[in-house]
């Protein structure tokens, strides 16, 4: 009795669409979070050093894209051949970039998941390990 009880009072604290839904113990599905805005050359704070960099790395058959990396918390130029795009019968593309640091300290390389629109679906950051 007092286990049922407990439960029915769990079942309060979350929200429930229906009637149904609290009988099943079927919760809303939550929110999906906000994207962080996307990088452009018009977004504030790039350094003129930094556009400089993307017109030199990008032709007819590379795009260059704007990636924030969270390990060196700097913007950088990731450019991507175009064909490894448009030719992928996948809708997201995984690309591996490993980040060249000035100083060669903590090699790291940035995993980005893009769609056919060149949009960063998702990216992930790795270390990178030479072998001998």
């Amino acid at each position: 009795m007092v286990k049922q009880l407990k439960k029915k009072i769990d079942k309060r604290k979350t929200v429930y669409k229906t009637d149904e839904d609290l009988e099943m113990d079927i919760p809303l599905v939550p929110e999906a979070p906000k994207n962080k805005e996307k990088l452009t050359v018009n977004s504030p704070g790039l350094s003129t050093d930094l556009l400089i960099k993307m017109k030199k790395l990008g032709s007819e058959q590379i795009k260059v894209v704007l990636v924030n990396c969270e390990r060196c918390n700097e913007i950088i130029p990731v450019p991507i051949p175009k064909n490894f795009i448009s030719k992928s019968k996948l809708p997201v593309v995984p690309i591996s970039y490993v980040h060249n640091n000035p100083q060669n300290k903590d090699q790291h390389c940035i995993t980005l998941h893009v769609d056919h629109d060149f949009d960063i679906r998702r990216q992930r950051i790795s270390d990178v390990v030479f072998s001998p």
